[in-house]
């Protein structure tokens, strides 16, 4: 596997989603929505109906993001893969928050708010 082809193919797809994402509470909607739907497909075996509220919670806020503040379809309707670039994204701006990632980014990262360098 080519990791850096890898690697420029995931900041190309994490660029774009900071592009579909520039409203800033459609970034807050996502960082808490996308954290409460992952959180809800280990729950779901053992507290089903916990599982559902936080599945249909997250999904809620994705949904407000995009049309209520962004005005637009969500990027995984154009391309599924971006189902796992939401996650990958959130644990991105939570480090950067933490001080525990701090890019460099180059001119189109920065420009865009991708958190991947």
């Amino acid at each position: 596997m080519d990791w850096n082809a890898a690697k420029v193919r995931l900041q190309g797809y994490l660029e774009q989603y900071a592009r579909d994402h520039a409203h800033p509470m459609t970034r807050v909607t996502h960082l808490i929505g996308i954290p409460l739907i992952v959180a809800a497909i280990p729950v779901a075996p053992f507290r089903p109906l916990l599982a559902a509220g936080l599945f249909t919670a997250g999904w809620a806020l994705q949904f407000i993001g995009h049309y209520g503040f962004e005005k637009k379809d969500p990027s995984f309707f154009s391309d599924p893969l971006y189902l796992l670039i939401g996650p990958v994204w959130v644990v991105l701006e939570l480090l950067q928050w933490l001080g525990l990632y701090d890019p460099a980014p180059p001119e189109s990262a920065a420009a865009t708010g991708s958190p991947l360098n």
